[in-house]
C-alpha cells in the first residue's frame, strides 16, 4: 500500500508560515500610551520650571496642582491598561488601590495649594504630594519586579520623588522659584526615564513577522 504524505493539521500554523506574531498577552499592547502621557506631563512641568524666570507663589501653587493632577490622570489610565493583562501579570488589588489612593490624594493636595499660596505651604504640600507618588511608585515597582516591565522604572521614579520630597522643605526660604526648581528637576528625571520606557514598550508591542 503506497505511503500517504503527511500534512500539517488543519488550522495549526507552521513555524515557517510567515504569519505575523502578536505581542505577548502578558503586556497590554497599549500600555505605552499612559506611560508616555505621564512622561509628557513631567517634561512639560519641568520645562515650565526651567523657563519661568520669576514665578509668583500663586502661580507656582497652580503649576504644582496641575502637575499632580496630570500625574493622577496618567496613573489612572495606566492602571486601566494594566488591568487588561493576564491574571498572572496583572497588578494585585492592593497595588491598584494603593496607587489610585496615593495619586488621588496627591492631586487633591496639589489643588489645595492654590487656596493658601505661601512658600511654607508649597514646600510642605509639595513634599507630601511627592512623597505619596514616590512611595506608591516604589511600592509597585518592588511588588511587581517579577511581573511588570516597568518595575525598575517605577523604583527609580519612586526614589527620585521621595528624594525631592525630602529636599523640598529645606528650600522654603528661597521662594517659589527654588521650590519649583526642586520639583521640576525631579520631574525632568522621571520624564526622561518614562519617555524611554514608553518608547521601548511601544516598540515591543508592534507585531513582528516570524522568522522561518
Amino acid at each position: 500500500m503506497p505511503d500517504i504524505p503527511s500534512s500539517p493539521a488543519s488550522g495549526v500554523p507552521s513555524a515557517s508560515s510567515g504569519s505575523p506574531s502578536t505581542p505577548s498577552p502578558a503586556v497590554s499592547p497599549t500600555l505605552w500610551r499612559p506611560v508616555l502621557l505621564r512622561a509628557a506631563v513631567a517634561l512639560v512641568f519641568g520645562a515650565v520650571t526651567v523657563f519661568w524666570g520669576q514665578p509668583t507663589t500663586a502661580g507656582a501653587a497652580w503649576a504644582l496642582g496641575a502637575y499632580f493632577m496630570g500625574l493622577a490622570a496618567a496613573q489612572a489610565w495606566q492602571l486601566r491598561e494594566e488591568g487588561r493583562r493576564q491574571s498572572s501579570a496583572r497588578p494585585s488589588k492592593a497595588q491598584r488601590t494603593t496607587a489610585s489612593a496615593a495619586f488621588g490624594f496627591a492631586a487633591a493636595v496639589g489643588i489645595a495649594l492654590g487656596a493658601a499660596p505661601q512658600p511654607a505651604v508649597l514646600a510642605v504640600g509639595g513634599a507630601i504630594a511627592l512623597g505619596l507618588t514616590g512611595a506608591s511608585d516604589l511600592f509597585r515597582g518592588i511588588a511587581g519586579r517579577s511581573r511588570s516591565p516597568l518595575a525598575r522604572d517605577a523604583v527609580i521614579a519612586g526614589v527620585v520623588h521621595l528624594g525631592a520630597a525630602v529636599l523640598l522643605p529645606f528650600f522654603t526660604g528661597l521662594g517659589a522659584h527654588a521650590l519649583l526648581g526642586v520639583s521640576g528637576g525631579a520631574a525632568i528625571i522621571t520624564g526622561v526615564l518614562l519617555a524611554v520606557a514608553g518608547l521601548s514598550l511601544r516598540h515591543d508591542s508592534q507585531p513582528r513577522a516570524d522568522v522561518a
